[in-house]
């Protein structure tokens, strides 16, 4: 007797303050993405903030939310909005403070949600103090960057250590004039490639982690996961033979400056920390990668302490031309490329990317929404995608985007992304309800009069209503643990079907096609003998709540997605 009650008391102890917290939250959760820039603006002064965040947390509640998901909002010179960081434990001012992200913590968990935020430890700003030491071989910072002195010409020239490129095709490397030494960029000149090849960076990096921890955010998105690491034998990178531009990105073959083995050392390193945390407070602490890498290099990630890398194949691989048989390919390449036991994520947009609508036709992006919500695992929306929000096309002078403007007035549109960051339409007001200035940060979409959330909440056929109904469906018939299957009857047509944990049927039926099919759902096997029609991503042709017999054809309109289910 007396060891249950020592039992209890360390639960007790362990369990910390979140003895009701679920174990499986994220499991089958709708993560949200905020842009906070975009969000909303709570002082008028054209850039969203933190404010604006708390004061929409109920708009997350209406959509069943889980987990709210935080681009940076760190100190920082904003060159690129925020990923070039100055101070990693720091509010930008033009965000907040401190205090407003205290507020934000408590009381998105008090409504019941998680937060998870951004962590973008592949670079820092070269406006950090760290680099400002580094350059001074300040130590422990000396070796905080990635630095080589530069190769000696037969003619005594100095030159680049090697021919790594960055992404913005230049030059990987900078001469320091004061250090009298090269520095390395994988992405743009003022984000300096951190080096984790030192011991006291990675206790620096881990200290950052800690201090969010501490103030209770719920978990990480690891931002360009892929770069961590460079190889240390610093050697020339082959050449690939496609282009005679020695500084084109795709001029070499990335071997030695991305998709490294110690990457996935580093990434577990992380996850054992947030474990500490997890068995602290008896709940889970979540590690998500961003990693634009081949399949086999991203799915490594989930054997390496990831929750999940997430899985962007509706974002790289599918458009609006894509068919059926493109979709369920994609689908079909994730789930069977996991590792067993692990949970899926669909995401529909980023901030990186353009909107969704706007990549698939607004009936598509319709039928893609419908699969995010109804196939296993977690549904990732973009702020902006639940309205069906499209892209703003912006003139050369209105550009904020760093990598657009590297690129030139001539080439800036094929490199933008600012088409999906444009302030997010709340109503018909000024600035869309998004601030009280129209003087905003990137101009709203002149579409906003009549695409807003005010206007869809106010019609059952619009894209916001949809996707609460979706999330609806996926708090109500919950599928997390059951099994999936799915058939390809042409190349327009695809359906999948899964068991409910009570033990009901959902099946999803959807043409991407132009023209009506017909679907025998006999294709599976023991189909139930009625099925009731859930919902219709386009309802001319479809009646909600009409019963299908188990030897009927189910008619299916042209690019519309149907949910069916056995249980009414």
């Amino acid at each position: 007797m007396k060891g249950l009650f020592i039992f209890a008391a360390l639960l007790i102890v362990v369990s910390g303050k979140n003895l009701d917290c679920n174990p499986t939250w994220w499991k089958n959760m709708l993560l949200y993405q905020i842009y906070p820039r975009s969000f909303k603006d709570s002082n008028g002064d054209g850039v969203g903030d933190i404010q604006g965040i708390i004061s929409k947390l109920d708009y997350f509640k209406d959509l069943k939310v889980d987990a709210i998901w935080l681009s940076p909002f760190y100190t920082s010179p904003m060159f690129d909005m925020g990923y070039d960081i100055s101070n990693f434990t720091e509010v930008d001012p033009i965000f907040g403070t401190l205090q407003d992200f205290q507020q934000l913590t408590k009381l998105t968990h008090e409504k019941g949600m998680k937060l998870i935020v951004d962590f973008v430890p592949n670079h820092t700003s070269d406006k950090h103090k760290w680099f400002q030491w580094s350059i001074e071989k300040i130590d422990p910072y000396t070796n905080f960057y990635v630095w080589r002195k530069g190769r000696v010409l037969p003619n005594g020239t100095i030159t680049y250590p090697n021919n790594w490129i960055s992404t913005y095709n230049d030059p990987g490397w900078i001469w320091n004039e004061n250090r009298q030494e090269y520095y390395f960029h994988q992405f743009s000149t003022f984000q300096i490639e951190l080096n984790y090849n030192s011991t006291e960076l990675r206790k620096e990096m881990e200290n950052v982690l800690k201090f969010w921890l501490d103030l209770g955010v719920d978990g990480f998105r690891m931002d360009a996961a892929p770069y961590y690491y460079e190889n240390q034998k610093f050697l020339d990178e082959p050449l690939t033979g496609t282009t005679y531009n020695p500084y084109a990105y795709n001029s070499t073959k990335k071997i030695y400056t991305r998709d490294q083995p110690e990457t996935y050392e580093l990434v577990q390193s992380w996850r054992d920390l947030l474990d500490e945390y997890t068995v602290k407070e008896n709940c889970p602490k979540v590690l998500i990668i961003e990693a634009y890498a081949s399949m086999d290099y991203t799915i490594e990630y989930y054997r390496h302490g990831a929750y999940f890398p997430f899985n962007f194949n509706f974002i790289d691989k599918l458009n609006k031309n894509s068919t059926a048989s493109d979709v369920a390919k994609s689908v079909k390449e994730w789930i069977s490329s996991m590792p067993d036991g692990s949970v899926a994520n669909w995401v529909s947009g980023n901030h990186d990317n353009r909107r969704l609508v706007s990549r698939f036709g607004n009936k598509r992006a319709r039928i893609i929404m419908a699969m995010i919500f109804c196939l296993p695992g977690v549904a990732v929306v973009y702020n902006g995608d639940e309205i069906g929000m499209e892209d703003t096309i912006l003139s050369w002078e209105e550009t904020k985007d760093n990598e657009a403007c590297n690129a030139g007035r001539d080439n800036y549109l094929s490199k933008s992304r600012d088409y999906g960051r444009t302030p997010f339409q709340w109503d018909n007001s000024t600035a869309a309800g998004f601030s009280t200035t129209s003087n905003t940060w990137l101009p709203v979409n002149s579409d906003y009069l009549t695409l807003n959330l005010a206007n869809e909440k106010l019609s059952k056929k619009s894209f916001y209503t949809m996707v609460v109904t979706l999330s609806n469906f996926k708090k109500n018939f919950s599928t997390e643990k059951d099994e999936f299957n799915l058939k390809v009857p042409n190349k327009n047509v695809l359906a999948f079907t899964r068991k409910t944990n009570s033990g009901g049927s959902v099946y999803v039926v959807a043409n991407f096609g132009d023209e009506e099919e017909q679907v025998d759902l006999n294709i599976f096997d023991n189909v139930p003998k009625k099925l009731k029609v859930y919902y219709a991503t386009e309802t001319d042709g479809v009646t909600i709540g009409a019963t299908v017999e188990q030897n009927d054809n189910l008619k299916v309109p042209a690019q519309t997605a149907i949910i069916l289910t056995s249980e009414y």
